[in-house]
């Protein structure tokens, strides 16, 4: 049951600077009913993997050094990778050709910066830069950059600063003479111009072991048992309080969605609450996602995995997060709008911008036909499906274009 206040405190562990994974690396059995690698015709063919890993001559070979849990994301459910089986001194590991341009993924509390490949050539590097604490390990990995003898492309992909504050990378960025050649960054950061900074999304919570969501085992054509769902933690002074306010008022929690709030935030979750999480997304037409740190949530994209539509409080959250912000002008609200990534990419959400809206939202959800919600939770896994391939051609792009200035 992830949450958008959950953003905020991701990793609890006996090592400062790692998340936990989850089965990869415990030996924690996958739901092999949940697993599952997307069918390839979602594909571009361009960007097909080939199973020949071995390299060859002209092959490129980057290295993906995974220390935050989006790293997870990005390559078991964006890449459709599988790292579950290959864990070799705490290390997991995994790969991928894409045309001629071979992607390894490494991962795991054994990988540090003593038992990383020193004659490295082309490297991204997977940082947590979401709050003060976790600055000191993102910057000693860039840092470390200049150890490395053979060094000719780096790039990042940042789990960025929740109010999109993230100046401490920039002296890093190749622009200003540092080594970064390109930097992906999670939520509405000013900074993103499409040639230096590029945004991508939060994901699902995978430091929580969210899992890969098999297509084909989410029962479309079927009633689902509730209008919408909330499980989530109630925070003193937020929507998510006026929220919960409604449904007691309007009754909505016994006649239409399934709400069971809490009011204590919980790092991990049970095997009984993940199991309600998921039952509650899979049996819902809608799932509601009131703001917490940062407008992006975990829960956004969870729903989406099970058809399950996200009605979002569509407010920019306090800080300098920018449709408008540029680089040059880095604190310029101008019209401020969030989650711009998904709503370029055409994201068939339901925006509000009162809870009070939420009535008559749940009111035209009974106006609708069984034959239309099926066709609308088709569309959304379609449209997810699609999205998660664009996001995974815009990477290897940007690689070709950033590393070995190939035009693609």
């Amino acid at each position: 049951m992830s949450s958008p206040q959950d953003n905020q405190k991701t990793e609890v562990t006996s090592s400062k600077d790692w998340n936990p994974w989850g089965f990869e690396l415990f030996g924690k059995k996958p739901k092999e009913e949940l697993l599952e690698r997307p069918h390839e015709t979602w594909l571009s063919m361009a960007l097909l993997p080939e199973k020949n890993l071995e390299p060859k001559e002209g092959d490129k070979v980057v290295e993906i050094w995974g220390k935050a849990a989006i790293g997870h994301y990005l390559w078991e459910h964006v890449f459709q990778g599988k790292l579950n089986g290959k864990v070799q001194d705490g290390i997991s590991s995994d790969a991928l050709r894409f045309q001629n341009i071979i992607l390894r993924f490494l991962t795991g509390p054994g990988l540090n910066q003593n038992t990383v490949h020193s004659n490295v050539e082309n490297v991204i590097i997977v940082l947590n830069g979401r709050d003060p604490s976790k600055l000191d390990i993102a910057t000693s990995w860039l840092t470390h950059l200049a150890r490395l003898p053979r060094l000719q492309n780096a790039g990042v992909l940042l789990l960025g600063n929740e109010q999109c504050d993230n100046r401490w990378l920039h002296r890093f960025m190749h622009l200003n003479g540092g080594p970064v050649k390109f930097a992906f960054i999670v939520y509405d950061s000013p900074e993103i111009d499409e040639q230096n900074f590029f945004q991508w999304p939060l994901g699902v919570a995978t430091y929580r072991d969210f899992p890969v969501v098999k297509k084909s085992d989410i029962e479309v054509d079927i009633e689902r048992e509730y209008t919408c769902n909330f499980l989530g933690t109630i925070y003193e002074n937020s929507t998510r309080e006026t929220l919960l306010r409604l449904f007691t008022a309007e009754k909505l929690d016994k006649n239409h969605c399934y709400v069971k709030p809490r009011m204590e935030w919980l790092p991990k979750e049970t095997a009984e609450t993940q199991e309600d999480y998921i039952h509650s997304l899979a049996q819902s037409d809608l799932t509601l996602n009131p703001v917490g740190m940062n407008t992006e949530c975990y829960r956004i994209y969870e729903a989406v995995a099970f058809g399950s539509v996200p009605v979002v409080e569509d407010q920019m959250t306090p800080g300098i997060c920018s449709q408008n912000g540029t680089q040059e002008n880095l604190y310029t609200k101008g019209n401020p709008s969030p989650l711009r990534l998904l709503k370029k990419y055409g994201a068939p959400f339901i925006y509000i911008k009162n809870w009070a809206e939420l009535p008559e939202i749940i009111k035209k959800e009974e106006e609708m036909t069984l034959e239309q919600v099926i066709d609308r939770r088709k569309n959304m896994l379609t449209w997810y499906e699609s999205f998660k391939t664009k996001m995974k051609e815009r990477f290897v792009s940007v690689i070709q274009r950033k590393f070995f200035g190939q035009i693609t």
